[in-house]
């Protein structure tokens, strides 16, 4: 499957087309170089990747194939959606990779994503962690206490505001948001896949490590999970 997008439009005047069996374009002293000609000889170098390529895979088949993790042990920790006034999820953008605790369980996690309540299908700020002082290769596991300030094992330092213009220092020990006061642990579904090469519209396309929450608060997912290719033109 050849790409999708039209390239023979202004500005680009990509007219190659395979049907003329033209294979290379020469270039003459003294004559100036066409944008057109450039472009078609992209396009003439592409066409043959694609015929190799549509001849040794198929479309979509991995050719450096990422590693594909499932974990349905993601466990969620929902948090009430404002601290001391202020919105959590505004100065969660460091979060992601701290080690946290609770004040009165002690319970300590490290923080691997979190999820505003817009997005929340509880309607919850939520963050997903891996618990460090519990035993979660278990169905039973140790989470935090309903309705406890959660601290930070360091310093850090928040931008808040609508234009990220003020400073907020959170000292080690001091609480930067807290549980619900009810049922705020749950396990959630989520899969990952590392960085790969992939044959797709004539081209072999590298992927990003990425990941996506199947479930937010459950792990009995169902689902078909791929890739969507999207092509876009980017300028200056």
């Amino acid at each position: 499957m050849p790409q999708k997008t039209n390239l023979n439009t202004y500005p680009y005047f990509d007219d190659f087309n395979p049907n003329n069996i033209y294979h290379k374009i020469l270039f003459k002293p003294g004559y100036p170089i066409q944008a057109r000609e450039l472009t078609s000889l992209q396009s003439i170098l592409q066409n043959q990747i694609e015929q190799f390529g549509q001849w040794a895979f198929q479309e979509g088949s991995p050719v450096i194939s990422g590693n594909i993790t499932y974990n349905d042990r993601y466990y969620a920790v929902e948090l009430k959606n404002t601290f001391n006034g202020i919105d959590v999820f505004e100065y969660f953008g460091p979060i992601p990779g701290k080690i946290i605790f609770g004040q009165s369980s002690g319970v300590r996690a490290k923080v691997i994503s979190c999820i505003n309540s817009q997005k929340s299908e509880r309607n919850n700020t939520t963050i997903y962690v891996n618990f460090i002082d519990s035993d979660y290769t278990n169905s039973e596991y140790i989470g935090f206490s309903d309705g406890e300030n959660l601290l930070l094992e360091e310093d850090t330092v928040f931008t808040i505001g609508e234009n990220q213009d003020t400073v907020l220092t959170i000292r080690r020990g001091e609480a930067f948001a807290s549980t619900i006061d009810r049922n705020c642990n749950s396990v959630g579904s989520q899969l990952s896949i590392d960085s790969g090469v992939y044959f797709a519209r004539g081209y072999f396309i590298k992927n990003d490590p990425q990941f996506i929450i199947l479930d937010q608060y459950n792990n009995s997912p169902s689902y078909i999970v791929g890739f969507e290719v999207l092509e876009d033109i980017i300028t200056s």
